[in-house]
């Protein structure tokens, strides 16, 4: 039960984005509701991998209706339950799909244990794609591994 609670609290509290249409290119990383300035939008609960919980409809009804969608298209659309990852939507790593911009509104900082996490650097209104620097994240990636 306490997996469970703190699924649901990070489903509520920490899902920020899913991948859409760009406007820029392809698809992108897509605001699903606001996010504040400072957050890291793909926070997880923990390194576990493969942890997977059960949930169901009634489990998911304080959970914002897109974060909802978003947890039935990926773990089991049409279907009753739901086997949820337990760091939930952000273990699929959406960062992977953010576009270049000059102008980004997150920046790659280096968080807990040398690993490099994003921060928005602004805040940011639902349906707004999120960007990185490319050129930045090359050389913050660069730095960490030195």
């Amino acid at each position: 039960m306490k997996n469970k609670k703190k699924l649901i609290d990070h489903l509520k509290n920490d899902i920020y984005c899913r991948i859409g249409v760009s406007k820029i290119h392809g698809v992108g990383v897509m605001a699903i509701k606001s996010i504040p300035k400072g957050i890291n939008p793909f926070k997880n609960l923990s390194k576990e991998k493969e942890k997977i919980i059960e949930l169901d409809d009634t489990d998911l009804k304080k959970v914002n209706n897109e974060v909802k969608k978003m947890v039935k298209d990926f773990f089991g659309a049409n279907q009753k339950s739901y086997d949820v990852l337990y760091d939930g939507p952000n273990h699929l790593n959406l960062s992977y799909y953010l576009n270049h911009s000059d102008k980004p509104n997150l920046d790659l900082i280096e968080g807990p244990s040398n690993y490099l996490e994003f921060k928005t650097n602004r805040n940011i209104k639902k349906g707004e794609e999120l960007f990185i620097n490319y050129n930045d994240y090359q050389l913050q990636f660069a730095k960490a591994k030195a």
